[in-house]
């Protein structure tokens, strides 16, 4: 990301200048070399970072424990409001209406709905 904002830069005519590290990316020979270092270093960095994440993913896969979310509807902020929701049905209130009482959106609702079984 970091070296993308640097091309698009160089692209448009910015020039940068970095005092830390006394160097600038222009359109010189230097400066494209420069550039491509920080590719390489960006790019081994993320390589680094996959393996450090899927061997911790690992470890931890091995020792038991369950990875991923949860299965099961799982909790919603509706499940307080469940007897409501179902009287509101009963009477004919449409699920865009409930959604909007309760703060949330159609798909939402309906996927809740869904889970529980409440026709």
């Amino acid at each position: 990301m970091k070296v993308q904002v640097l091309s698009v830069a160089l692209d448009i005519g910015i020039r940068i200048f970095a005092a830390k590290g006394n160097w600038r990316l222009d359109n010189s020979i230097q400066s494209k070399i420069v550039a491509m270092a920080f590719a390489m270093a960006t790019e081994i960095e993320r390589e680094l970072i996959s393996q450090r994440t899927k061997e911790a993913l690992r470890a931890k896969k091995a020792s038991g424990v369950r990875l991923g979310r949860p299965k099961g509807p799982g909790k919603s902020k509706l499940d307080k409001f469940q007897p409501e929701i179902e009287g509101l049905l009963a009477n004919g209130a449409t699920q865009k209406f409930i959604a909007q009482r309760y703060g949330t959106t159609e798909a939402n609702l309906h996927n809740w709905l869904k889970k529980r079984k409440i026709k």
